[in-house]
């Protein structure tokens, strides 16, 4: 009997464990599908960049990672840059020549005169005649008052008063090169991610209440803002969200994630 499988090949995943039984617990992209085997999916790992099989109860929806690339995929991208250039390698130089004596010549022995020390002689000082007059008018003391400038704040991120989303990519197989692209990004069904450092970083604060329209493509409605979520990793598997969301807007905060969750208003 053929199991019904969810996910087919390049739908981004995430991997509990693999077929040895080893636990991997990141995303990557399903590459193969084997529908009659007990470990039916040969998934490729994102980091690190690996092939393995797991079984359906071990793969989910991957969750995309909205804050800063990993440090480990950054040293990967130079040293594939450094080979892609070359390596280059400086030719040896010949030695320099060994002077023979008869090229040596003596210079004279100079002796510097001994600098004899003069004896201290102090300077006469001034005098002054008659009693020093005093400054007039007289210096006061002074307080300094504060100012009444107010000190400069720094501009914490706030979402738009008025929240219209109008465009957005949909990268259901492969969302992550979509959003580290700097685009709004739709995946898993009815999440819009995008980076805190490419000015998304308002996704998950909008505030309860909040009316949010989305203009056009799959996710078109009013949507109203009913709670936050906030988890402390980045990437993994999909949490599961309170309230059974239609829409979530996702970002990254911190080393954390956060997250909108809305409710589709009716009419």
């Amino acid at each position: 009997m053929t199991t019904t499988l969810r996910f087919k090949e390049g739908d981004f995943v995430h991997v509990g464990r693999d077929l040895m039984g080893n636990e991997r617990n990141t995303v990557g992209h399903v590459a193969t599908v084997v529908p009659d085997s007990a470990h039916p999916y040969g998934v490729w790992l994102v980091n690190p960049s690996v092939y393995v099989r797991a079984s359906a109860e071990e793969v989910t929806d991957g969750l995309a990672s909205t804050g800063f690339p990993i440090r480990t995929t950054l040293v990967a991208a130079t040293i594939g840059a450094t080979i892609g250039v070359g390596i280059f390698v400086a030719p040896e130089l010949p030695e320099p020549a060994t002077p023979s004596l008869s090229d040596v010549t003596t210079a004279p022995v100079v002796t510097p005169t001994p600098v004899v020390p003069q004896p201290y002689r102090p300077e006469p000082h001034t005098s002054r005649q008659g009693e020093r007059k005093s400054l007039t008018p007289s210096p006061s003391a002074s307080v300094a008052r504060p100012s009444t400038t107010p000190a400069k704040r720094h501009r914490v991120s706030t979402p738009p008063a008025d929240v219209r989303i109008s465009y957005y990519r949909v990268c259901e197989a492969r969302p992550q090169p979509c959003i580290d692209a700097g685009s709004l990004t739709m995946y898993a069904g009815n999440i819009l991610g995008g980076h805190n450092y490419m000015g998304y970083q308002w996704l998950s604060r909008v505030p309860v209440g909040r009316t949010v329209r989305v203009i056009s493509g799959p996710l078109a409605g009013t949507y109203r803002v009913y709670g936050h979520l906030r988890i402390n990793r980045q990437g993994g598997t999909i949490p599961d969200f309170p309230g059974s969301p239609a829409l979530v807007l996702q970002t990254c905060e911190g080393r954390g994630t956060g997250f909108s969750l809305l409710h589709r208003m009716e009419g």
